[in-house]
């Protein structure tokens, strides 16, 4: 049956709390529930494809918006994909090595894994699921959909991981867009591709909807085009100030207190 709306969630900041948890109990109830209503709850995050079925493992939820909209999966079916061109990012990982941003850890998205960077073989990284380390990009066997820096450990202030983003995105306009990811991380992706981008190619495969059917869900910058351009975008009540600004709604609670969960029950399910 065709889906009157959907709701477009994010992961890290929403639908899970600051210890990377949610209610798997209470989200399965609310997704089955939704779907009784024909309304169809979209996974739209950062986060790879392998690291989502890894994190939905037991729950019904089978509609993906992953590495920020770089990769559509409907059914364990990828339906679209947009990868850096190889030579573009051999380019860019050169920069990036010439920049010596001093990250905590380093990555590339691909297909069925994600390749860090040698030097960080020490680093524990429980959210790759599947996972190799190379040295040159020669040892890089996939498409990469996402090259990510990340600053768990340092903490930097907000303000100079913009700066990062701002020189990677001056480096090769029109070419990458590197996004504030949260938690400390930078996405860069090809350029064009964002979560808003990605729902509406998503949406183009139910006849008669479009994005004004679409009620988003976010906490942080690589949620604004998502929260701008759907028909209802709503900013948790912990997101960052760039995304309040944009939005048409703020929860009443925040991601430590089932924000985005009490929000769909009280706005949908009542």
């Amino acid at each position: 049956m065709l889906p009157q709306k959907f709701i477009a969630i994010d992961i890290d900041g929403t639908l899970y709390d600051d210890h990377d948890h949610f209610d798997r109990q209470r989200f399965n109830r609310d997704y089955q529930e939704l779907l009784n209503k024909r309304i169809l709850l979209i996974v739209a995050t950062g986060n790879s494809y392998d690291a989502v079925q890894s994190i939905f493992q037991g729950c019904p939820v089978d509609t993906f918006v992953a590495e920020n909209g770089g990769r559509i999966v409907i059914n364990e079916q990828d339906v679209i994909s947009h990868v850096h061109p190889q030579p573009l990012l051999k380019d860019l990982i050169e920069f990036l090595v010439q920049q010596n941003y001093h990250p905590d850890l380093f990555s590339l998205s691909g297909a069925s894994n994600t390749f860090i960077g040698s030097k960080f073989k020490d680093v524990p990284v429980p959210f790759y699921p599947h996972h190799h380390y190379f040295s040159s990009l020669a040892q890089v066997n996939e498409p990469i959909y996402n090259v990510n820096l990340n600053w768990f450990k340092s903490h930097p202030q907000l303000s100079a991981i913009e700066r990062v983003i701002q020189s990677i995105n001056n480096a090769f306009p029109k070419m990458v867009q590197a996004t504030y990811s949260g938690a400390c991380g930078i996405d860069i992706l090809p350029y064009g591709v964002n979560k808003a981008a990605g729902l509406k190619e998503l949406i183009s495969h139910f006849p008669g909807r479009s994005l004004a059917d679409v009620i988003a869900f976010g906490d942080t910058s690589n949620d604004l085009e998502m929260i701008q351009e759907s028909g209802t975008g709503f900013a948790m009540k912990n997101a960052t100030p760039d995304l309040k600004r944009v939005a048409d709604q703020i929860t009443q609670r925040d991601n430590n207190h089932d924000g985005l969960l009490y929000e769909i029950e009280n706005q949908f399910l009542r």
